[in-house]
């Protein structure tokens, strides 16, 4: 689970990266350089924002990914319990 975690954190990184990339230095669109949000003809967004949104989804899932993966780790291990010293000099000799 971790390694899966820690390979959807690294593409989301990397989405992010080139989407943010891709958003700041795109700034006159294209033509053909627009995609409507889900379909909405109203909405429309140039590349760098959707892969921003699709890195930002990929990001939520690996921080779940993370924790679920620290839980199962917590879980598998057995808890240790304080254990009881006895001091040498707490014990009396006759």
């Amino acid at each position: 689970m971790r390694r899966m975690a820690l390979t959807f954190s690294i593409i989301s990184a990397i989405l992010l990266i080139y989407g943010l990339a891709d958003y700041l230095t795109n700034y006159n669109w294209a033509q053909g350089d627009q995609d409507p949000l889900f379909g909405n003809q109203n909405i429309l967004l140039n590349d760098g924002a959707t892969v921003l949104i699709a890195g930002g989804f990929l990001a939520l899932g690996s921080i779940l990914m993370w924790i679920l993966a620290v839980r199962q780790q917590a879980q598998s291990q057995p808890q240790r319990r304080p254990s009881v010293r006895k001091e040498s000099g707490d014990q009396q000799q006759p």
